[in-house]
Formats: C-alpha cells, structure tokens, sequence
C-alpha cells in the first residue's frame, strides 16, 4: 500500500497550502484536502504540478508501505 506524504514534504519544504496553490494553480481546498486526513490523492496532471512546484521527483510524493 502506498501512502501519498505531501504535508510531510510541504513541512520539510516550509511551503503553505496558499503557497503552493499560487504555485500549481490548484485550489487551496484541493491542496488541503491532499494534506488532511482524508488522504485524498491527486490525480496524475495535479501531482505532476505538485512535484514540479515542490521541486522533487514525483515517486517522492508518494510512500510504499510494506
């Protein structure tokens, strides 16, 4: 099972929600529920954004979970 870690890597980063929203163009809602509880995963194009606004490589958004 894989885990999708984007708050971790936004605190790490120091980036906010609001940041990275004005980065990507994703809503700061979308971005909030990536980050919260619900664990909601992006679709592939969002990641993508993410991982380009966050300047890692895109696998590193996500946590395998043996």
């Amino acid at each position: 099972m894989s885990t999708f870690i984007l708050n971790e890597i936004m605190k790490a980063k120091k980036v906010t929600s609001q940041e990275l929203a004005d980065i990507t163009g994703i809503s700061k809602r979308t971005i909030d529920e990536y980050r919260g509880s619900r664990k909601k995963e992006p679709s592939y194009t969002n990641g993508l954004k993410i991982a380009q606004a966050l300047e890692v490589n895109p696998y590193e958004l996500i946590k395998d979970e043996a």
